[in-house]
């Protein structure tokens, strides 16, 4: 898909009837462009027409031979969008001028061709001009529709492959400057796969794990990247709460994104305290300026039922205001049984642009999720191998329908505000309010019942817990943005301070030796009720001062960053009466260098470093200082001109220090370290504006390289070396399957370690995705914007264990889920 955006009478500058009637005669000049003689103008666009782009676009209805021409061409197009409705197209093919190739696209339509400057045409149709004189003398057009291959890398991507992203920089850039491996998963991306969590969503990604306990938390999305985890969770470049299994983690629709980013490797120069995996940046739907509406019922496995809605566009009556209103709601049982998810969710935003180059966008979202989670670990023997009775169903349900239960409730409040002093000059200030609600009540399985020395197949230890607690955020960041050229030498360089207060109030109940449950004939309804055995209040402040550089020289991109951080750390542990305190200062930095050939390709190299605070004492009673992290990574992204595609290739070597190790007597020391080398491949691409192909691959060798026990040099346990997806989707816009798309995709984890002393490993797996489409549009104009997607996951219902954290802590992956949706956009 291609940004659309609605040319309305608002003015850029001025106000009144002066405004209105210049904007009048830029849009007369921008339809008759191709007519009026702007001598230097006509000839620059003169000879960007005639330059010759290869072209491959088949027969098909006028408005998507458009978006692929844009695609293929890189263009503007601007036209009536009454126009081309119900118009064929012959197609072009062949190395052509994009003027020529416009041409041809448009024979025997009866449409006209104007170029209006260099990479821009309008469409007309000259006697069917619209144009009337109001009594206050301002000229009113027709709407006119405007579409672009444009991209900002806070807004939509244009089908599936990005080529811009604010994540790595803070400013919005080309992925392919930006001197680390970045993964961009779009929103039609989302749709496509039928993704219903941002875990789900990030599946198809290189270096990007989200099995064993991952995939049985659905409530969370617990995520790993580059052998680490937990990945911490960003919203529009703000910190998302997280305390790891015990929940109070807020969870993000991915029907509210525009679009989930993956930065892989350390980040804290850009946003203080962080792992030295990566982070994951989800980037929120924002108002436009293009009426936008859509409404979507689904269906599908376990009594799934689905609605959701977005609609975006000018407020009524206002030049100035624009809004979006997304919603959803939805309920599903999963492939547990008793078990079951519920959702609502409502996202109002609000844009004011009182004048070009000033924005203030506030963003809020309320959600409430509710349900009967099963957290599930268990026994190897009987997920892995067999047990001497068999298998352990997957569908088993190990908890009490009477106590097993979920509720989160919460909120973020935000806004985000841009200001251009100049062409040079900008200032970028974002704050947001964040709180979760939540309770977690579960069983956890704890092996077999063995009594006497002899195990019982049939029953499982079970342990009960509750989790509850309450968490809240408040982030603020400001940047100056400064573009500047010295000579041949371009600055685009940005400096900034961000602030973060984070509150966690914390209540876990644990009911160590509960009772048993039979896996072969589970009777439900005796417990015991678990105990209050943690109660505290901790809070986490970060101050951080930031700079960075990107500078271009010739071909060069040199990407320079620092960063100072005041982390202070207040630990309140209330059932204990223990109150701990501590502030670590710490300085970050990253260099990159990028070389960018004519043919699209960008080698480069960078160096980057981390921190982290880290909670507990070492065996001497000294706090521990916060672990650290630094990452050495080359690689080569390309970007082939006039072609819709983007493929990464990097190599990294990765270490963090600092972590808490404990030798043979139980006594903690901070002298231990995880080393991680990998190699990642992944590529994105629309071929012939038909075939949609994601590919990955990724080999990861996570080691223990130093540690105070007798697991020096062993494999990272719960971390597969090796993974590898591939996506497919082919969309047919003629002949008799015209409107149909079909996809398929295959993913494979290979087999790794299930605990730290490596003495046991689960088995590799593959399963198989699927996908159908179909556009109402294609065959009745009259039902334009209708579409059914219906998506599988786990096509043939494998059952696959996806992880193992400890021999007891076994995870059967996902089961065969269905989901049909019905999107109609009006």
């Amino acid at each position: 898909m291609v940004r659309k955006t609605a040319v309305t009478s608002r003015h850029a500058t001025g106000s009144g009837l002066k405004g209105r009637r210049l904007l009048a005669l830029l849009l007369l000049s921008t339809v008759f462009g191709g007519v009026l003689p702007f001598n230097g103008h006509e000839a620059y666009a003169q000879q960007a027409a005639n330059e010759a782009v290869s072209f491959r676009i088949p027969a098909q209805p006028l408005s998507s031979a458009i978006d692929a021409f844009i695609r293929q061409s890189g263009w503007q197009i601007s036209y009536s969008s009454a126009l081309v409705r119900g118009k064929m197209s012959p197609g072009v093919n062949g190395n052509i001028a994009p003027r020529s190739a416009l041409q041809r696209l448009v024979a025997g339509t009866g449409i006209s061709v104007s170029i209006a400057g260099a990479g821009s045409a309008a469409l007309v149709d000259l006697p069917g001009v619209a144009v009337s004189i109001p009594d206050d003398g301002a000229i009113v057009l027709d709407p006119i529709v405007i579409q672009s291959s444009g991209e900002s890398a806070w807004g939509a991507v244009p089908g599936i492959v990005a080529t811009r992203s604010a994540t790595g920089t803070k400013t919005d850039a080309p992925l392919i400057e930006v001197p680390q491996s970045i993964s961009v998963i779009a929103a039609d991306e989302i749709r496509q796969r039928g993704a219903e969590s941002v875990k789900d969503a990030v599946r198809y990604s290189a270096g990007v794990g989200a099995g064993g306990a991952s995939s049985s938390l659905r409530s969370f999305d617990n995520i790993e990247v580059r052998g680490f985890a937990p990945t911490p969770l960003y919203l529009d470049g703000t910190y998302l709460p997280y305390i790891g299994d015990s929940g109070g983690s807020p969870q993000i629709d991915p029907y509210l994104l525009e679009r989930v980013e993956v930065l892989k490797g350390p980040s804290s120069v850009l946003y203080g305290q962080n792992y030295p995996g990566g982070m994951v940046n989800m980037v929120s739907k924002r108002p436009t300026e293009t009426p936008l509406r859509e409404v979507i019922v689904g269906s599908g496995s376990h009594d799934r039922a689905y609605a959701a809605f977005d609609f975006s566009g000018p407020v009524p009556r206002s030049r100035d205001f624009s809004f979006r209103f997304t919603g959803v709601a939805t309920r599903t049982g999963t492939n547990i049984d008793y078990t079951n998810e519920k959702r609502v969710m409502i996202a109002p935003s609000l844009t004011w642009k009182p004048q070009d180059g000033t924005e203030l966008t506030i963003l809020t979202h309320f959600q409430k999720d509710s349900g009967r989670p099963d957290y599930r670990p268990l026994p190897y023997v009987g997920t892995v191998v067999s047990s001497p009775l068999g298998y352990i169903d997957k569908d088993f349900f190990s908890g009490e329908l009477d106590y097993n239960n979920y509720d989160r409730k919460q909120s973020v409040i935000g806004y985000d505000f841009r200001h251009e002093f100049s062409d040079r000059l900008s200032l970028h200030h974002s704050a947001k309010y964040i709180y979760v609600d939540d309770s977690y009540k579960t069983f956890f399985s704890n092996g077999y019942v063995t009594t006497d020395g002899v195990t019982d197949y049939t029953m499982l230890n079970r342990n009960a817990y509750d989790y509850a607690s309450k968490n809240t955020v408040f982030a603020a960041d400001t940047n100056l943005q400064l573009n500047l050229k010295a000579g041949e030498v371009e600055h685009n360089a940005i400096v900034g301070v961000d602030y973060k207060w984070f509150k966690n109030d914390y209540w876990g109940y644990y009911g160590w030796g509960n009772t048993p449950i039979s896996i072969t004939n589970p009777q439900y309804g005796t417990f015991n009720r678990p105990v209050l055995g943690a109660r505290w209040d901790n809070r986490i402040s970060q101050l951080g001062f930031y700079a960075q550089d990107q500078i271009k020289w010739d071909k060069w991109v040199l990407t320079l960053g620092g960063r100072y951080d005041i982390a202070r750390q207040e630990d309140h542990d209330t059932m204990n009466s223990v109150e701990t305190e501590k502030t670590n200062r710490e300085f970050t930095y990253r260099a990159g260098l990028t070389y960018l050939f004519d043919n699209g390709l960008a080698p480069y190299a960078s160096y980057a470093t981390s921190f982290m605070p880290y909670s507990g004492f070492d065996g001497n009673q000294n706090p521990f200082k916060p672990t650290t992290g630094q990452q050495y990574e080359i690689g080569v992204k390309y970007q082939p001109a006039g072609q819709n595609a983007f493929i990464s290739l990097s190599a990294y070597d990765l270490k963090q220090q600092n972590v808490p190790s404990w030798d043979q007597l139980g006594v903690a020391h901070q002298t231990g370290e995880i080393h991680v080398r990998g190699v990642e491949l992944e590529a994105k691409a629309t071929l012939l504006d038909s075939l949609d192909i994601i590919a990955a691959a990724s080999y990861t060798d996570s080691v223990y390289s130093e540690t105070e026990d007798d697991t020096q040099g062993n494999k990272v346990r719960y971390m597969p070396p090796v993974s590898a997806s591939l996506w497919a989707k082919y969309n047919f816009h003629t002949g008799p399957f015209a409107g149909l798309g079909v996809g398929a995709g295959v993913r494979y984890s290979g087999s790794g370690y299930g605990d730290d002393a490596n003495s046991f490993k689960y088995p590799s797996y593959t399963v198989f995705d699927a996908n159908l489409s179909y556009e109402f549009g294609s065959r009745n104009p009259d039902l334009d914007g209708l579409l059914l997607n219906v998506t599988a996951t786990n096509l043939f219902d494998r059952r696959y264990v996806s992880g193992c954290s400890y021999l007891n802590g076994c995870f059967y992956g996902q089961g065969r889920t269905i989901a049909a949706n019905l999107n109609y956009r009006f």
